[in-house]
This record gives C-alpha cells, structure tokens and sequence, in this order.
C-alpha cells in the first residue's frame, strides 16, 4: 500500500537552502549600511530600523526552513511563510504536474510544478514537489496512489468541481496570453509611437501617437483583446 509511506514532507534542498542564507546574509550588512551610517539619523530610529531588518532577514531564513509540502494520512497540505492549508484527500478531485508560466522566464525556475485540485474548483500549489527538487514520475505515482487508496471506495468526480476548475484554468490561461501578447507588442507600439518625431502628421492624427495615447491606450487594448479572445476559444473547447 502507497499510503504506508505515509507522513511525506517535501522541502527545499539543501544545497538551495544554504545558497538563500548565504544571500540573506550578505544581504543583511548592505541592508543596515546606510542606517548605520547616516548621522542624520536619531539613535532611536536607527536602533528601531536595524533590530527591524535584522527581524525580517531572521524571519525569511525561518520562513525558508520552515514551508513544506505535507501529507498524512488525512489530507495533503501546505506550510507556508503565513498560514497552512489542507485538502482532505476524499476532497481532491485532481493531482496535475504542470509546466510553470514563470520558467520561461527565470532560469532558475521549475520546469514543472505541481498541483491539487479541491473541490471548490481551486488549485494548491505544492512547493518542492517540482522538477527541480524530486523525481516528478516517481512522486506523482506515489501522490496518486495515496489518494486513490484514501479518497475512499465511494469517491466520485464532482460534475461542479469540474467546470469550476476548467473555467478557472481558462481564465488563467487568458491572462497569461494577454500578458504574452502586450509584452511582444511593446516594441512595436514605441515605433508607432516614435513616428511623430520623424514625420509631420495631422494634429488630430499627431495627438492620437501621442505616448500617453499608444502606451496608456495601446497596451492595455491589446491585454485585454487577446485575453478575451484566448478566454472565448478556451470555453469553446470545453
């Protein structure tokens, strides 16, 4: 039985543990440089200012070593910097790996992160459970026979859940396209906006390539066009 492997805990690795402390540490001396320096400042303030930091650089290391990703025998759940949160596994409707927005842009980031579905349609990330900290083949077996063999012998798919968690993809999808598009459309909207410069226009027609026209206007048109268009044709194949 899968679910004898049970308590699991993921957490950071080791070695990308060290590197944070390491950086929070170097961090902490630049931070109180120039509060320590500067001899405008009252004694008081810079007291008050330094135990501050010295509290919030404590705090992320803490923080740090102490979020995880949880699962007993009752639920599967997430330990943060601020709160926990669990999900019964006769709650969960779905466990998905899925490629992760942000690695297209931070080479650091996961490739792959993971996912459970509630019954309420909502998602909860599962930090470290990833592809840069685990196996994701191996864990993802595990995680789906634990709640195959704990959701219990009368565990069906909510009909509601379903569509609540296909809705809440689709728009997540939108935001990301319209996010994609206004991005690539930045530079074609400077050189629009760069014509007046270099020739003589209209008035009206001058006004309207203004900057505060083409990038107040323009980016948030094309934002809002290509999520729209990303949302219809994502409910269209539902």
């Amino acid at each position: 039985m899968s679910y004898e492997r049970l308590p699991l805990e993921y957490r950071m690795s080791s070695g990308r543990l060290r590197l944070l402390i390491t950086m929070i540490l170097l961090a902490t001396p630049a931070a109180l440089l120039p509060v320590l320096t500067i001899e405008e400042i009252p004694t008081g303030i810079r007291t008050v200012v330094s135990l501050a930091v010295v509290a919030l650089f404590g705090w992320l290391v803490y923080g740090s070593r102490r979020c995880a990703t949880t699962a007993d025998i009752k639920a599967i759940g997430v330990r943060g910097f601020f709160r926990r949160r669990r999900v019964a596994w006769e709650d969960i409707q779905d466990i998905r790996a899925e490629l992760n927005p942000a690695a297209a842009m931070q080479s650091a980031a996961p490739t792959y992160i993971t996912f459970v579905y509630g019954r309420d349609g909502r998602k909860l990330q599962l930090p470290y459970v990833d592809d840069q900290h685990v196996s994701m083949e191996r864990e993802m077996a595990l995680l789906l026979d634990i709640w195959t063999e704990l959701r219990g012998d009368d565990w069906a798919p909510d009909a509601r859940a379903a569509v609540l968690i296909d809705r809440r993809n689709a728009r997540q999808a939108a935001l990301l396209s319209g996010m994609s598009w206004a991005m690539l459309g930045f530079l074609p909207l400077i050189a629009i906006m760069l014509v007046p410069l270099f020739t003589d226009l209209p008035e009206g027609l001058e006004s309207v390539l203004s900057p505060w026209a083409v990038m107040g206007v323009g980016l948030p048109l094309i934002f809002v066009l290509t999520a729209l268009a990303s949302y219809r044709r994502s409910l269209r194949n539902l």
